[in-house]
């Protein structure tokens, strides 16, 4: 069977661990073919975090955006910039 890890990023909460939380919300997804960033937060936790959980954007394969909401894609010039290769997937009129 294969496995699928999903470290949280960003949420409205944050565990005793050296984590911000914020309004927003951000996953990290690992299986076996792929690893893919589902939303940036609104980008004021998502560098901290990212760098607090130890996850290697440079290695992303994709980004998606769920909407275009600033709370979902304020991260994005950061992750863009750690892995400026990543296929990018969103609605056309996420931004509109």
């Amino acid at each position: 069977m294969d496995i699928i890890k999903i470290t949280v990023v960003v949420e409205n909460t944050a565990p005793p661990e050296d984590l911000i939380a914020e309004h927003g919300l951000s996953l990290w997804i690992e299986t076996p073919s792929a690893k893919i960033l589902f939303d940036t937060g609104q980008g004021e936790a998502f560098p901290h975090n990212a760098v607090a959980l130890n996850i290697p954007l440079e290695h992303t394969d994709a980004i998606v955006l769920s909407h275009g909401h600033y709370d979902h894609t304020g991260g994005l010039p950061h992750a863009l910039q750690r892995a400026p290769n990543a296929k990018i997937f969103m609605h056309p009129e996420a931004f509109a």
